[in-house]
This record gives structure tokens, C-alpha cells and sequence, in this order.
């Protein structure tokens, strides 16, 4: 379904019943990206997952990209809905998008996961400058190849060593939904990726579980632990994963949340 919210149309969809927890993917994904944990979550909860602008079937904008704007676009897509209140789970990007819009408007959100949240802890400078020479190589497979040439690129780092060559149709299907994606939305999303999170995680006050992978290359768990101390309370859990922890082990990362939240008080 679409709907229109801070001039864009928005692409969505709810499944479940109960209280209302939000998915928020990473980028170059999309809403089809939870596949792995929608059936789950959805025994416990109304799950709300969309497409971010720049992605999937929602519309591109005009506006330039930053998390600020996608946090706002959150808002605004809860408001339309007419959710007061729900946990949120953001992968990748998605977690740098979730704890901005929790700090804008923490009385909304109840319980908050931040998964292989890259961008979460400040950077060295060798570290930037890697991250850098990727979005690089990234834009100029972009101009080359499209989306798949993106894909090739993405798939050297988004899983664990091994893990594609064992499981070919898994990650062929997560290359699909990649290649959903319009290339122009793509590019202005890696723009929007060169400026560092403007959010302070250490004013995060609602129950926060971190997910990492112990192969993850954009969260590493020495990062993922340096994030937990900096944000009072919060949890920490290892995958034996890549950064693409809610493809690679969806059991166990289904768990993980789930035994969080129903730990959460009403």
C-alpha cells in the first residue's frame, strides 16, 4: 500500500496484531529484505515495514537525502497511521535513521534495536577513509553496471566468509530484492552516506538492544561493544554473521529480539 506523507508516496505494509513494531532496513534494501523475520515477529506484534525513500516502490523526492529527513519521514508515517507508540528495529542505516528518530521523539518509541548499525561509533580516520573508497567504488559500479554491478561489490561484504558459496539461493534472492532499487535513488543514498550521523547515542534512554556480527566489517564487535557502554542500559548481542545478520542467521536473530522485547514492561 501507498500512502502520502511529507510529499512523497510511501510504499508500506502491516502484518500481525499487537503492539506495533517497526522495521527499518539498510541501504539498498528495501521492505522485501525482512523476509527472514516478518512471519516471526508477526506472531507477537502488528509489524509496519516500508520502504525508505530512495528505495523500493517508494517515490524518490526531490529533496536531498540525509537521516534527518528519513527520520522525519518515519514520523510522518506514523502519524498518517495513527501510531502513537512502537518498538523500532533498524538495520544497517536503518539503525543510525532509528536512534535519530528516537531522539527527536523519544515519548514514540518503547524499546528500540539497533542492528549492525554502521555509522554508529565514531570512526578513525583510516576507518573513514575506507568507507570512503567503498561509497566510491560502489557509485562508479553504479555508473557502469547499474544495481548489479552494485550487487557485486555489496555481496564481498555483507556476509560472512563462506556464507554465500554454502547458500546460493539465499543470497540469490536477497540479490533480487537489491536489484528492485532505482539507480538514481541509490546514488543519492550513498551522497547522503558521505556526512557522519548527527545522532548522540549516548542520549539514548529506552531500552536498547545492539546486534552484531562477529564477521560484520561495518560494525565490528569491538565497535559493537565501545556503542553498548556509551549507551546507559543497553544490551549487547553477537551473531556468528556478517553485516547482513537478519539474512544470515534469521532464527537466531528472531530470538534475540524477541526475547528482548518481551522483557519490556508496558
Amino acid at each position: 500500500m501507498k500512502i502520502k506523507v511529507n510529499d512523497i508516496r510511501v510504499n508500506y505494509r502491516t502484518q500481525g496484531e499487537g503492539e506495533y513494531l517497526v522495521l527499518i532496513h539498510g541501504a539498498g534494501d528495501n521492505l522485501e529484505a525482512w523476509f527472514g523475520q516478518l512471519a516471526s515477529f508477526a506472531r507477537s506484534f502488528r509489524v509496519l515495514t516500508y520502504d525508505l525513500r530512495g528505495h523500493g516502490k517508494t517515490d524518490l523526492g526531490h529533496q536531498e537525502y540525509s537521516q534527518d529527513l528519513w527520520a522525519d519521514d518515519l514520523y510522518m508515517l506514523l502519524k498518517a497511521l495513527n501510531i502513537r507508540q512502537a518498538s523500532i528495529l533498524g538495520y544497517s542505516m536503518g539503525g543510525g535513521i532509528a536512534a535519530t528518530f528516537t531522539l527527536k521523539h523519544p515519548q514514540m518509541v518503547k524499546a528500540l534495536i539497533l542492528s549492525n548499525a554502521a555509522g554508529a561509533v565514531p570512526l578513525s580516520e583510516q576507518a573513514m577513509k575506507e568507507m570512503d573508497e567503498g561509497r566510491r567504488a560502489q557509485l562508479e559500479a553504479l555508473e557502469r553496471d547499474g544495481m548489479r554491478g552494485v550487487w557485486k561489490l555489496r555481496r564481498t561484504i555483507a556476509f560472512r566468509p563462506g556464507f554465500a558459496d554454502e547458500n546460493p539461493a539465499l543470497v540469490e534472492h536477497y540479490k533480487r530484492i537489491l536489484l528492485l532499487n532505482e539507480p538514481d535513488g541509490y546514488r543519492r543514498v550513498m551522497k547522503a552516506l558521505a556526512q557522519p550521523t548527527s545522532a548522540d547515542f549516548a542520549k539514548l534512554a529506552c531500552p536498547t538492544l545492539i546486534i552484531a556480527g562477529e564477521y560484520d566489517i561495518l560494525l565490528v564487535p569491538d565497535a559493537a561493544r565501545l556503542l553498548q557502554q556509551r549507551i546507559p542500559g543497553s544490551q549487547l548481542k553477537i551473531l556468528r554473521t556478517g553485516h547482513a545478520s537478519p539474512i544470515e542467521a534469521p532464527d537466531e536473530y528472531n530470538k534475540a529480539v524477541l526475547e528482548f522485547l518481551s522483557k519490556i514492561g508496558g
